[in-house]
């Protein structure tokens, strides 16, 4: 007969290793996930000569929110954004539209990277003014437009500074 102690070493040892494994990768919480950054497609971006306005940051999950964004965005700007908004299908994507407020000179607004964060997004953007030293005949609003899988929560906006140079061929 062999001893209790002797069948207990190898028993408390494999409970010992399965224990150990199966607290080698604990499950994570949705804070601790990796975030996932989300592809997204560029729809408009430029600087609209002559457009006075604000900052927009807002998103559009709807057809008839898209369609207001975009007469905002047109607002003031002549015929330079075609008057019917690009195709966003609504089902499955969200649109997002960020400008700056009118600029006096060359500018650019961009939209980096949008960062899932639980139902929501973090939306990085570079908003880049023209450098001190332009001088330019006419002003400008920047806007950058995007479409992208569709989100359901909160979007938070993000924004660096930059800034544009003059160049050799502005005045």
């Amino acid at each position: 007969m062999i001893p209790r102690a002797v069948l207990a070493a190898p028993v408390a040892i494999i409970f010992l290793g399965l224990a150990c494994a199966g607290a080698a990768d604990p499950p994570r919480s949705a804070a601790a996930r990796p975030a996932k950054t989300v592809p997204f497609q560029t729809l408009d971006q430029r600087g609209i000569p002559g457009q006075s306005g604000g900052e927009i940051r807002k998103v559009a999950r709807d057809e008839r929110s898209w369609r207001a964004l975009w007469a905002e965005l047109r607002q003031g700007g002549g015929d330079v954004l075609p008057e019917e908004p690009p195709e966003v299908d609504f089902l499955s994507e969200t649109a997002i539209v960020v400008a700056m407020p009118t600029q006096s000179c060359v500018s650019k607004v961009t939209i980096q990277s949008v960062v899932r964060q639980g139902k929501g997004a973090v939306v990085s953007l570079l908003e880049a003014p023209p450098a001190p030293n332009c001088v330019c005949i006419v002003s400008q609003r920047p806007i950058h437009a995007i479409r992208l899988p569709r989100i359901e929560g909160d979007v938070r906006f993000a924004a660096k500074r930059g800034q544009t140079p003059c160049g050799p061929n502005r005045f």
